[in-house]
């Protein structure tokens, strides 16, 4: 064989040996990257299963409670019912008294603008 062709040869195995130590790195690197997002995964998943646990236990107790007010609601009186609305009613309206007076006070301030301006047209 000629020293062309042997020098050739030896190129082309430098390049083959040069690709495959690139392959290699890149496997290794891409085999890290799946062990570490099969680990976040993995803790995603945890997570995600103690949030369910929580999520029924929630929906368990709430359960617990509907059947308690149930049970509660069906123990009071008429008139028991009749105080609390009136109290709710009661609490309501103060706590929007402000409220009503600011929409009363707009709309007689509006209905007096129109007065006006009805009384300019003319």
């Amino acid at each position: 064989m000629s020293d062309k062709k042997i020098d050739h040869i030896v190129e082309t195995i430098a390049k083959i040996d040069k690709e495959v130590a690139l392959q290699k790195v890149a496997l290794e690197t891409h085999t890290e990257q799946d062990e570490n997002m099969y680990e976040e995964l993995k803790r995603m998943n945890d997570i995600l299963q103690q949030n369910t646990d929580s999520l029924k236990e929630h929906m368990q107790n709430n359960a617990l409670l509907k059947d308690m007010v149930k049970t509660l609601n069906k123990r009071l009186e008429p008139i028991e019912l009749k105080h609390i609305q009136q109290e709710a009613v009661r609490l309501w309206v103060l706590s929007n008294a402000k409220l009503i007076a600011k929409v009363g006070s707009a709309t007689g301030v509006l209905y007096a603008a129109f007065l006006f301006i009805q009384h300019l047209l003319k």
